[in-house]
């Protein structure tokens, strides 16, 4: 893995009471920057790892990689780090079992010509050799699904995977959990309370959720928006709040520890995810396991866990009339309603659990190294 994150920890400890032997090797350590969006890394690993370049350098990596060359490898990406393309490397010529766990690129991601040239004509096609003895391929969404078969990967060895963890969730919201609903809205129940948590950055989408509420609230003034990030558009932000007089209806909370977000997702009605482009979107698991129903931009990874009109609702990524409309539709909804929607969130929150996702991990595991049973179906897919 890239670095250590609570986003993965309660898999990966899972996975270290049922396997004995089991290990992560990570490329980095934590990461400065994920601490300043508050990241919380206290007392979130419970399974033996080592650092490349810490624990072991380059040399002790080939030495460890031979030595562990009959485990099953689990790689997180291609050449996303330098180092795992280097383990790629050698996991072929140790003729070891591995499998490929990966997003998919960002698609808007601007390269210059030289650059698209050299993906097409080298990178690709040294990407699509390495993989060829992969056993399986852990997509992160339909978005890593089409990616993989774009490098000729067999659609029976794509396994559909994402980022799962366990929350604790409330029953109740006490005055010390530090949530704060926008001045003037207090105690008022007919009040949408609705949320975003994430960086504060254009892929986001932040800007065009602002740009949709502003246009909203000229017709429906019952909903408050919390947003909790950091990043560089938040004096824009601002700005943006300020100038349309949206005070009383947004709220910029900034930084909040990782481990106290819960406290404000589950106080919400709604989370919104609007991002241009999500390789998946961990808060929306978050949300479901709060009972919060979603409204999520189809152009999310984890857009796959929100069946619209049942435990969200998903519109049109990069349109601002298509988010519009499905936040109205929202407010319109009866308290009954509302209710139904956060049953089915809590239903699908239960299908993301880690020991059942981690029990699907085993399943795809013996289907593709020991060829055992039929090709497992992604809880969170399964009817």
């Amino acid at each position: 893995m890239n670095i250590p994150s609570f986003h993965q920890a309660d898999l990966f400890n899972e996975l270290a009471q049922k396997y004995a032997k089991f290990e992560v090797i990570y490329a980095h350590s934590q990461d400065e920057n994920r601490i300043t969006q508050g990241w919380s890394f206290e007392n979130i690993q419970d399974y033996k790892s080592k650092t490349i370049g810490t624990d072991l350098s380059y040399s002790a990596l080939i030495f460890h990689v031979f030595k562990h060359r009959k485990a099953t490898h689990i790689v997180n990406g291609i050449w996303a780090e330098k180092s795992f393309l280097f383990v790629i490397i050698l996991l072929n010529i140790f003729k070891s079992n591995f499998l490929i766990y990966s997003e998919a690129p960002e698609p808007a991601k601007e390269r210059g010509f030289i650059k698209k040239i050299i993906l097409s004509f080298i990178v690709k096609p040294f990407a699509k050799l390495l993989i060829i003895r992969a056993k399986g391929f852990l997509a992160v969404s339909i978005f890593a699904v089409e990616y993989f078969e774009s490098l000729g990967a067999k659609i029976d060895r794509i396994y559909r995977f994402g980022y799962f963890r366990t929350l604790k969730v409330n029953d109740k919201i006490t005055a010390e959990s530090g949530y704060k609903p926008c001045q003037g809205l207090i105690n008022n129940s007919s009040v949408v309370s609705l949320i975003f948590v994430g960086q504060l950055i254009e892929r986001k989408g932040i800007l065009q959720l602002l740009d949709a509420l502003k246009v909203v609230a000229e017709t429906n003034t019952s909903f408050h928006l919390n947003i909790i990030g950091t990043g560089t558009l938040g004096p824009i932000l601002r700005e943006f709040i300020n100038k349309h007089q949206l005070q009383n209806r947004v709220n910029l909370l900034g930084i909040i520890d990782s481990e106290k977000i819960t406290t404000y997702v589950e106080k919400a009605d709604l989370l919104i995810l609007p991002s241009i482009f999500d390789g998946w979107g961990m808060v929306v698991n978050e949300a479901l396991q709060c009972r919060v129903p979603v409204l999520i931009s189809d152009q999310c990874g984890a857009k796959e866990l929100i069946k619209h009109q049942k435990n969200g609702l998903v519109f049109k990524g990069n349109d601002l009339k298509s988010l519009m409309q499905n936040i109205r539709l929202f407010l319109r909804l009866s308290l009954d309603e509302r209710n139904s929607m956060k049953f089915c969130a809590s239903e699908m929150g239960k299908k993301i659990s880690i020991p059942i996702v981690s029990n699907y991990l085993s399943l795809c595991l013996n289907h593709c190294i020991k060829a055992q049973h039929s090709k497992p179906t992604a809880p969170w897919l399964d009817e």
